[in-house]
């Protein structure tokens, strides 16, 4: 999880997250969380976090059923993840390409972008804008 939330201001916020490694079991979730989530989890597995998956391409809601959303990602993937402020949804990307449905509806509160991993030897580099993004396309 990050130290600083979204910004309240925010309409949109766009993150990247680049694979540079998946790891021995390949789990990866990246995804958004509130404050004072469990941290010894993954992404959507814990109440106030919500996470996409690359090893089963299945969206979390705060519990540990999944969703089917879309394709697996791991190494050398760039997986984004859009939280749209002005209609309350959430969107992901991969390789630059919108996945082409929302994720998640009905967004509140202060929300933290966070990546987990369960996977020995796992490494990631996040973007949160200082390059140019992978994608884009439009945000709403």
């Amino acid at each position: 999880r990050t130290n600083n939330p979204i910004p309240s201001q925010c309409k949109l916020f766009y993150f990247e997250v680049d694979i540079i490694d998946e790891g021995k079991n390949k789990w990866i979730g990246i995804g958004f969380c509130e404050k004072a989530v469990n941290l010894n989890g993954m992404p959507g597995c814990y109440d106030g976090s919500w996470g996409y998956h690359g090893d089963d391409g299945n969206l979390f809601y705060c519990s540990g059923n999944g969703n089917p959303y879309g394709p697996l990602f791991s190494t050398g993937d760039t997986i984004g993840c859009c939280l749209n402020f002005t209609n309350n949804t959430v969107f992901y990307t991969k390789n630059g390409i919108n996945l082409g449905s929302i994720a998640f509806r009905n967004l509140k509160g202060t929300l933290y972008p966070c990546v987990g991993s369960r996977s020995q030897g796992g490494s990631f580099e996040i973007n949160f804008g200082i390059r140019k993004f992978k994608f884009a396309g439009n945000a709403e």
